[in-house]
């Protein structure tokens, strides 16, 4: 009821991109931080006070509606995807802290493109031409990307490739659990599991942070929970086919803070199979929407 009395004067779509746009640009910041905290800290490490922090701030919000709000009717699947955002996190933090920016951003997009191929078996859809055609052509613009045997970097760029498949477990996993239990409840466990897996690698290698990495540490928390929050609102605004696409500037972000930051600038092949994803991406999106318009 609540997303349908937000408006906005510039038109509710327009709004979304807007949320949308500044979403990529938090991340993004987000993720470089991660990666300048990367030099020196273990990724674990960062890992487990991102959790922590979070769980600080879901901890105020359960002061007030009381920890009864925890509550779950489906333990088995909360625990499941807890597990698998311990893999995921881990997957994506490493990765960030080994190779550029874009790179890991691009590889991440194919997380819808890998929503298509389990949503045929665990969700019950069908796979038709234009999904296939999309997926195909995604995967091989991964695929130039990581150079298998070329690449010196190989290794890491699969572990962006398993963040990127547990992405899309964990999408399909959120689309049952929003059919039970509240978004309080869905951010809570994994946190959660994340800080416990995360504590004792962190406790074994630990590595006290200098007074500059621990407002790193905040600020990389920080701008995860607002982005995070922006994201829902641009997809509270907006039609989903209308503010998706505008995720994709995120790519062009992180390449911008990876080249101003970090003196990054992917080669021309890097370049074409982002091109590729993108392109793959779009076509999905746009393929998806034909129907409610020509049925309308």
């Amino acid at each position: 009821m609540k997303g349908k009395e937000l408006h906005c004067s510039l038109g509710n779509n327009i709004c979304g991109i807007f949320w949308m746009l500044l979403a990529g640009l938090l991340m993004s910041c987000m993720v470089a931080l991660i990666k300048i905290l990367g030099s020196r800290l273990p990724s674990f490490e960062i890992v487990f006070f991102r959790s922590l922090l979070q769980l600080v701030v879901l901890a105020t919000v359960f002061m007030r509606i009381g920890f009864s709000a925890l509550k779950t009717t489906r333990p088995f699947l909360q625990g499941l995807r807890a597990l698998v955002a311990v893999v995921l996190i881990n997957c994506n933090f490493y990765a960030f802290t080994q190779l550029p920016v874009a790179d890991v951003t691009a590889i991440g997009f194919s997380r819808n493109l890998f929503l298509v191929v389990l949503a045929i078996p665990l969700l019950g859809e069908k796979l038709n031409i234009h999904r296939l055609m999309a997926t195909i052509a995604g995967f091989a613009g991964i695929v130039i990307i990581i150079r298998p045997g070329y690449s010196a970097l190989e290794s890491a760029a699969l572990f962006a490739l398993a963040g990127a498949a547990l992405g899309s477990t964990m999408m399909i996993m959120i689309r049952k659990l929003t059919l039970t239990d509240s978004n309080v409840v869905m951010m809570t466990y994994p946190s959660l599991a994340v800080v416990t897996a995360t504590a004792i690698p962190t406790y074994l290698y630990w590595i006290t942070p200098d007074p500059r990495e621990s407002l790193l540490l905040l600020c990389m928390a920080a701008l995860g929970v607002t982005g995070q929050w922006c994201m829902i609102q641009a997809f509270r605004l907006g039609e989903v086919t209308a503010v998706a696409p505008a995720s994709y500037m995120r790519l062009l972000f992180a390449t911008l803070i990876g080249f101003l930051v970090f003196a990054e600038l992917p080669d021309l092949i890097t370049v074409f199979g982002i091109l590729i994803i993108i392109g793959s991406n779009l076509y999905l999106v746009f393929q998806e929407k034909k129907p409610a318009t020509t049925s309308s």
